[in-house]
């Protein structure tokens, strides 16, 4: 791990911020999703899971452009070559799309997940424009 203050703290802490919502939410999907949506109308179960993939797409983009920012870092790829392979993350709609909709019956533990992805997932975005510029 870098030290801080260091040119890959921010790194180094976003990509552990990013392994740690996604096993949050990978748990939570595995041991608590099903229970507290079993009751929900198929409509509304199917609009949860949708933003429960949602979640996942979002980390699994984060994760990436963490893993391609190391190799950046490591000489591995050069920038451009990364610019011409990837499309930015602030272009991909999925995950920058948040519901229309207010969901009925979200449970809590869902929507924290929800927000906080979009919140990392953008403020990487940001990153990312910046390093791509």
């Amino acid at each position: 791990m870098a030290q801080a203050g260091s040119n890959t703290f921010w790194l180094d802490q976003t990509f552990n911020e990013t392994l740690n919502l996604l096993e949050e939410a990978k748990h939570y999907h595995a041991y608590r999703f099903s229970r507290q949506v079993h009751h929900l109308h198929p409509c509304q179960r199917l609009e949860l899971t949708r933003e429960s993939l949602r979640i996942t797409s979002r980390l699994s983009h984060m994760v990436s452009w963490l893993l391609h920012e190391k190799a950046i870092l490591n000489d591995e790829i050069t920038r451009g070559e990364y610019i011409e392979i990837t499309t930015a993350l602030e272009e991909e709609q999925v995950c920058t799309s948040i519901c229309a909709d207010p969901l009925t019956e979200c449970p809590k533990r869902l929507q924290s997940l929800m927000d906080r992805s979009f919140s990392l997932f953008m403020r990487a975005s940001r990153l990312e424009k910046m390093l791509r510029e």
